[in-house]
């Protein structure tokens, strides 16, 4: 480990090094390191102490608890009333049915003339992990309003009803990894019950009607991303090009994820992965 130290901090300082630095004599740069050896001796002491401990085999090594993670969601969902705002566009037709009568043809059709929609995304929380299947709890909720025109049996309407929808879901993810800096997410396929109540106005009295509605999970959720907690760059210091005040340049390098693998406990997602440096 000292060797592999010694010989990475040389590289470094020469890779900086331009003929415009003042470079000490071979006397003075030996009594610098005489001095700050038992230093040196002590960090690499406690370096080599850690490593012992480190599970092998790959450059990088996190573990994200799910509180942590459920501390971030639950920031997201508590953040606003409206997550998500949604504008409906003229749709025509919406629904659409060819039907006969004692040879006689008509159309049964409803058409979206306009409407809003806000949802709010109540809770979202990680309850459980087992055999790399991360058990979740979802709540949404949303409001809004439509107008709607159609025909039935030949007869022309408008309405312009009042629409609630509630969700409370358990679902289901899947962990991957990719080779990036983030953990994927996959939502598992279930059925789950979409409840909404649409209040209509008919003349003058507020008519409920209530319906179930099935919808996949997939279609409902996206993958979720989540940090591995490395960022996909680091910066380096190296002596500067120029000698004066500032002694010290910095360097970026980003980082190349390779050969990942995601594993969970009871209570975490341990990701591994090995890291390649590349110049910008």
């Amino acid at each position: 480990m000292r060797t592999y130290l010694a010989t990475a901090l040389a590289l470094i300082i020469l890779t900086g090094c331009g003929s415009s630095i003042n470079t000490p004599s071979v006397k003075d740069s030996q009594a610098l390191i005489n001095a700050v050896k038992p230093q040196l001796d002590r960090l690499d002491s406690i370096v080599n102490a850690q490593t012992r401990k480190l599970p092998r085999g790959h450059d990088l090594i996190t573990s994200t608890r799910t509180s942590g993670v459920n501390r971030l969601l639950t920031a997201v969902a508590e953040r606003t009333a409206k997550d998500i705002h949604v504008d409906f566009l003229a749709t025509r037709p919406l629904w659409k049915e060819e039907k006969s009568v004692l040879g006689i043809g008509y159309t049964n059709a409803v058409n979206v003339d306009t409407g809003t929609l806000d949802i709010d995304l109540k809770k979202f929380l990680f309850t459980e992990i087992v055999n790399n299947t991360i058990y979740a709890q979802i709540e949404i909720e949303g409001t809004g309003a439509l107008k709607a025109s159609g025909s039935y049996a030949g007869v022309s309407a408008r309405i312009a009803p009042q629409v609630h929808f509630y969700l409370d879901e358990q679902v289901f993810f899947t962990v991957a990894a990719a080779d990036s800096d983030f953990i994927r997410l996959n939502p598992v396929p279930k059925t789950v019950k979409l409840k909404t109540k649409i209040t209509i106005d008919l003349l003058g009295w507020q008519v409920p009607y209530y319906k179930e509605i099935p919808l996949l999970t997939t279609d409902l959720i996206k993958p979720v991303l989540i940090p591995s907690a490395v960022t996909s760059e680091i910066v380096f210091p190296v002596p500067a090009a120029q000698y004066g005040a500032d002694r010290m340049a910095f360097v970026k390098r980003y980082l190349r994820f390779s050969r990942s693998t995601v594993n969970t406990t009871a209570n975490a997602v341990e990701y591994r992965s090995n890291i390649d440096f590349i110049k910008p």
